[in-house]
């Protein structure tokens, strides 16, 4: 059975699969050991089975996952929800990976170069990057990519701001502090853009927002 919706569809046989989107989003592979967190029946179809008259009760689900997506939901852990052997829709709260297929010890090199930390860092900034565009294009609630009218204003609204900035600091004599090397300006600069990049990566969609968004 397919999933739809905020509500995963689970067959007789006890397996349910992991939308696309959401493996995408969390980047599932065939193999990983995945964690279904507070799996709670909704409806069993096809059945007149009043919900009421199954157990209150929710699991955790900890299985691997399948080339074509599907988790399988042990035979106790059905019995507790008193779905064993019948289909059913179920609410799931959370999916995260536990243990990837391919998972393997990994070194820690630590670099005092120069180079090493500049490549270090580009290399972060490039995968946060892609990692970022890969979540804004699947977000349901995100224009992405930005059409060019979109576009237009955040970059005139950008110059606006930084010519305004320019502006002030020109004023109180912060822009010949900072060209003449004052440590004190730099350090407060610094904090500042430090500052705007931590709000503008916070407002952006992390990888489990995404995926509520995408289940709900």
């Amino acid at each position: 059975m397919s999933d739809s919706g905020p509500y995963w569809y689970m067959n007789e046989r006890g397996t349910l699969t992991i939308k696309d989107d959401t493996r995408d989003v969390l980047n599932i592979m065939e193999g990983d050991l995945i964690r279904l967190s507070e799996v709670k029946v909704v409806k069993v179809e096809g059945e007149e089975i009043d919900i009421e008259d199954l157990p209150d009760e929710t699991c955790e689900v900890i299985s691997n996952i399948n080339d074509r997506g599907g988790v399988r939901i042990k035979q106790e852990e059905r019995q507790a929800l008193g779905i064993d052997g019948r289909r059913a829709k179920l609410e799931i709260s959370g999916i995260e990976i536990v243990k990837t297929a391919n998972e393997l010890p990994t070194e820690v090199r630590s670099s005092t170069m120069p180079i090493d930390i500049g490549v270090f860092y580009a290399k972060a900034a490039a995968s946060w990057s892609r990692t970022k565009d890969f979540l804004l294009r699947k977000h349901p609630y995100f224009e992405y990519p930005l059409s060019t009218a979109t576009a237009t204003k955040i970059i005139g609204s950008g110059v606006v701001t930084v010519m305004g900035a320019a502006l002030l600091l020109s004023q109180n004599g912060a822009l010949e502090a900072l060209a003449a090397g004052d440590r004190i300006e730099w350090a407060g600069l610094s904090i500042a853009l430090a500052f705007g990049a931590i709000v503008m990566i916070r407002s952006l969609p992390d990888r489990e927002e995404t995926v509520r968004a995408l289940v709900e």
